[in-house]
Parts: C-alpha cells; structure tokens; sequence
C-alpha cells in the first residue's frame, strides 16, 4: 500500500508563517510540524510515501530525508503548482499497482482516525456528521451508505462535512486517475480533483467512514492553526 501525501500548494491563506516554509512544515506541538505528524502515524502502516511538491520544495524533501531516513520516498514536483490545482499534481503521479490512502498535506488527524481510514476493507473518504457544515470545505452528498458527490457548494440536507482523507481500493483509484488525466488533457487543471472523482461514482463504490467528532482537519488559515493547536493540547 502507497501513501500519496499531497504537499504543492502555496499556503497563502496563513500569510508570514509560509514566507519561508511549506505549510506542511508549521510547527503545530512542541517541534512537532503537520508534515511530521502525519508520518510518524501512517509509517505504522506503510514505508512508502509519495509526496507531491511545489512550492518551496527543496525545504520539505531536506526536511523528509533528514528526519525520517528510514522512510522510501517518491517526490512527484508539479512545476505549475501557482497556476494549477491539486488535480495537475495528482496527474503527474506514475501507474500504482496496490491500493492507496491519499490524504492532503494540511491535513491533522488523530492515531484512531488513521486506523480507521487504513482497515476498511472499501475505497472510503472520512466524513464527520457530528460538525456543521463547512462554508468554503467539502461536503459529501450521501445516499444509501455511498457516497454521491464531494463538493465544496453542495449545501443539501444530506450533506455532511468530508475530509480528503481516502482508502482507495486499486481499481477505483485506476478508474479517477484515468478520469485526472482526462481532465488535465481538456485543460481542466484549475478545479478539484474531486471534480474528476464526481464523474465515476456512479460506476465505484465510495463508501462514507464518519469519525464522529475525531480529530482530522485542515489548516488552512491562522484560525485553524490555532484551533488545531488548541485541540492537541
């Protein structure tokens, strides 16, 4: 199993603190950065990471070959991660012959949370109905036990707030990578990757795993970095 670790955006949103680093690499608890944590957790499972990059990259491959030497790393630059979304980076990724947990690099869960995601035995996204619905995050539309879309627009009285926190199974992971490249090709590189994904679940299985008020969200501004910290106290 690979761990795909998304790591290329710019982090603009948190101002002074990514004037110099990744955001992967803002320290979140006692030398501790998002970057860190999420692999001193997933390397329970697995020795093999992924790992996106973009912006300031030199200072997170450093970072990950120092402190974590024992680790197999694949670094996957996206060259247009100012101009791109996350989707141009995801294409850039070589064929995988196993099933993934891909996740996003500004992402902080918990050691259950991670457990969880890892030992369904279905392709499945986290999802938390205990939490109101995000205004500028995803939502999952969920029907049946599946899920039926991720967007950050849909408001509907089925949504529940989602966290891009995936176990895919190899042959769904196949089927979006294929559906990634496709829209890459038509030029649809500024838009979610999740786009892509909403156009083939009507042919997988993507099932809902609700945490329940668990820990696993993303830092996105200042007032998440300080919430988060709040949390791990």
């Amino acid at each position: 199993m690979k761990i795909i670790i998304l790591n290329s955006g710019l982090g603009s949103r948190l101002g002074d603190l990514t004037s110099n680093n990744p955001k992967s690499l803002i320290e979140i608890k006692d030398n501790q950065t998002i970057f860190s944590r999420a692999l001193n957790i997933l390397s329970a499972y697995s020795n093999d990471f992924i790992i996106t990059t973009g912006y300031l990259d030199n200072i997170l491959i450093r970072y990950a070959k120092k402190n974590f030497p024992n680790l197999n790393f694949t670094f996957v630059h996206n060259p247009l991660y100012d101009k791109t979304n996350y989707i141009k980076s995801l294409e850039l990724i070589g064929n995988i012959d196993e099933d993934i947990i891909l996740l996003h690099g500004d992402l902080v869960f918990s050691k259950d949370v991670a457990r969880k995601v890892i030992n369904c035995s279905n392709s499945s996204v986290v999802v938390d109905s205990t939490i109101d619905l995000p205004k500028d995050d995803f939502k999952a539309k969920i029907f049946d036990n599946k899920i039926q879309c991720i967007s950050t627009k849909y408001f509907g009285s089925d949504a529940v707030a989602c966290q891009p926190f995936y176990k895919l199974q190899e042959n769904d992971w196949k089927q979006w990578k294929n559906k990634i490249y496709e829209f890459c090709q038509n030029g649809n590189t500024g838009v979610y990757a999740e786009d892509a994904l909403n156009t083939i679940l009507n042919r997988i299985v993507l099932n809902p795993l609700d945490i329940k008020g668990d820990l696993c969200s993303e830092i996105d501004n200042k007032d998440d970095l300080k919430r988060v910290r709040g949390l791990l106290k």
